[in-house]
């Protein structure tokens, strides 16, 4: 909640009062030391609760392909040089030790690897408790959620962590230039893109229970994905004097963190309705993952999809308690694609799902073990669809595609429990209606 006090009759008191200033002013008085500002330069003062979404940082476009724009500086550092904090995988805030005894991510008391309860996935690690009697039963999440950005939360929803991609794509020198250098004193990493414009990754080392390592010689940053290997690792980007890469170690480490701006890719199909798919699914990193699982009409995820944990409803399917005939679409406020990408995306309409099925090409396909339609538009150009089930209970079950749109399924005008999907596997596609409380993939569209 924001409130606004205007400050006139403040500035009238003291202009009365203190008629004998040359530059009469606030101060502002900090646990650090004050500031200083003119009256004529404050309009009014603004009292918020997440500061974080007020505060501008400094960005750098480097005319990357992606259209990544990267902060200038680490978290918690004041200038490009600065190290700033440090920062176990999956953690929001800096600590002292750095060690599995003191991970957030660990069953109670847990001091090894194998007490990881977050962000697990099938490694055949079958000491980790993330396996049952050689069945697995962690929770599949490869990437961190925005709860758990280091980035989203110090700097605000507008920034987060890393993709591997955006840290290959930085360091392709198709794209950049990387050179190994010191900015005021300090060791680094200062890439250029082909626009001239730079950034500058501190050496800042790593934190390793309560010592550090490499610290103002090499660079380690953490991006935002599990290894592709092992679900105790997670992948970072390091850098040194002639060489760089990116790799995983251990998730409980101490590493530096460079936000990016927020920045989702589409795709002109070249359809009659001029819509624009997005590349990869609302919690995705990239288009073979299958980023997360929404009931129809919600925009958080959730262990259990019944209609007893439905927020559309009171309790059961009986109970519903929004949309119907008179409202076929969902509002800005439940649409997950608005809430999560911004104003300028929707989930798709029914009648897009279906302009996609019916005047697009599509080849059932494998990409990096996932299985899914390439829908190939009038004009040539892709987007892929992978198949990755739906959330009923609390289990992801069958290896079909389901994909929510934005549209009510009521023909009727009395059934209010079904909405518009796209439901696919390697024998046919169709669109039609389906449970509300399930927990579906959203795939995101805008409009030229």
């Amino acid at each position: 909640m924001k409130k606004n006090y205007l400050i006139a009759g403040l500035l009238l008191l003291i202009a009365g009062v203190q008629a004998a200033w040359a530059q009469p002013g606030m101060v502002i008085r900090k646990n650090n030391g004050h500031v200083a500002i003119p009256i004529s330069q404050v309009v009014s003062v603004d009292f918020v609760n997440n500061i974080k979404d007020y505060i501008e940082y400094e960005y750098v476009d480097l005319g990357l392909p992606s259209g990544t724009l990267w902060a200038t500086c680490n978290i918690g550092a004041a200038s490009p040089e600065d190290f700033g904090d440090y920062f176990a995988w999956g953690e929001t805030e800096t600590k002292s030790d750095f060690s599995w005894s003191t991970y957030k991510w660990m069953k109670w008391g847990g001091s090894s690897y194998d007490k990881i309860n977050k962000y697990t996935f099938e490694d055949n690690q079958q000491a980790g408790c993330w396996y049952s009697d050689g069945s697995f039963v962690g929770d599949n999440k490869r990437r961190l959620i925005e709860a758990d950005d280091a980035a989203a939360c110090a700097w605000g929803s507008d920034w987060q962590m890393l993709t591997l991609k955006q840290f290959e794509e930085l360091t392709n020198n198709s794209y950049t230039t990387s050179e190994y250098t010191t900015l005021n004193g300090v060791k680094g990493q200062k890439i250029t893109g082909k626009n001239g414009n730079s950034i500058f990754l501190p050496g800042a080392g790593f934190c390793q229970g309560t010592a550090s390592s490499g610290v103002g010689e090499i660079g380690y940053y953490w991006s935002r994905s599990l290894s592709q290997n092992y679900c105790d690792f997670a992948s970072f980007f390091w850098f040194f004097s002639g060489a760089s890469s990116v790799t995983h170690t251990d998730r409980y480490l101490g590493l530096s963190i460079r936000p990016v701006r927020k920045n989702y890719e589409f795709v002109d199909l070249g359809l009659s309705s001029g819509t624009l798919w997005a590349t990869c699914n609302v919690g995705a990193d990239s288009p073979e993952e299958s980023g997360d699982y929404f009931a129809w009409g919600e925009t958080e995820t959730k262990e259990n999809y019944e209609w007893s944990t439905y927020t559309l409803c009171r309790g059961s399917e009986y109970s519903i308690n929004k949309y119907d005939a008179s409202l076929m679409n969902l509002l800005p406020e439940d649409d997950v694609a608005t809430v999560k990408w911004g104003d300028s995306w929707r989930m798709p309409t029914a009648d897009q799902l279906k302009e996609l099925r019916d005047d697009c090409s599509r080849e059932w396909t494998t990409r990096y073990g996932a299985g899914g339609y390439l829908f190939t538009g009038p004009n040539g150009n892709s987007v892929f669809f992978p198949a990755h089930g739906r959330h009923i209970g609390w289990d992801v079950r069958s290896q079909s595609g389901f994909y929510w749109a934005r549209t009510i399924y009521d023909e009727d005008g009395i059934d209010k429990r079904y909405s518009y999907l796209m439901l696919f596997d390697s024998e046919e596609l169709i669109v039609q209606g389906y449970l509300r409380y399930c927990g579906l993939n959203v795939r995101p569209v805008r409009v030229k």
